[in-house]
């Protein structure tokens, strides 16, 4: 018999988990836990959740101009920058006329499309033909415009 209060080791408590690992209960076993929950109630039943108070939250209550963050209808610039078709049909234009080589080292690896006058600072350039030019990553790291480095 276990004394009172007595509690078991972790080296003792792991020994029982590994030796329980894998095995699954009886029929018997489980029509006692069936039986044991029987008439008792979910320790969530009765408790309101957040989408049916009426007062609490109104559906668009947050679209558009009522949302905190609304900045007057700027779109993003993932929408007319990089990831546009017209971005990425001049990105092909300028490999396609580099021969797809670095114009730096001429390393023919992973390259970019790199933008000789900024891509933020002059949007109106941003899709001409002669503001790109085809480098390797690490030429392109080099360059004084990488990453916004002059802003």
């Amino acid at each position: 018999m276990r004394e009172k209060g007595y509690k078991h080791t972790p080296e003792t408590k792991e020994k029982i988990r590994l030796a329980h690992l894998g095995m699954k209960p009886s029929a018997e076993t489980l029509i006692k836990l069936s039986e044991s929950h029987k008439g008792k109630t979910a320790w969530n039943k009765g408790i309101p959740r957040w989408w049916d108070s009426p007062t609490e939250y109104v559906k668009g209550q947050n679209l558009g101009e009522k949302h905190p963050n609304w900045k007057g209808g700027i779109s993003r610039a993932y929408k007319t920058g990089y990831y546009s078709v017209e971005y990425k049909d001049w990105r092909k234009q300028v490999f396609t006329r580099d021969n797809f080589t670095c114009q730096e080292c001429g390393d023919v690896g992973y390259i970019t499309a790199h933008h000789i006058k900024s891509f933020a600072k002059f949007p109106e350039l941003r899709f001409e033909l002669d503001n790109g030019l085809t480098l390797c990553e690490s030429c392109h790291s080099k360059t004084d415009n990488y990453m916004g480095r002059n802003k």
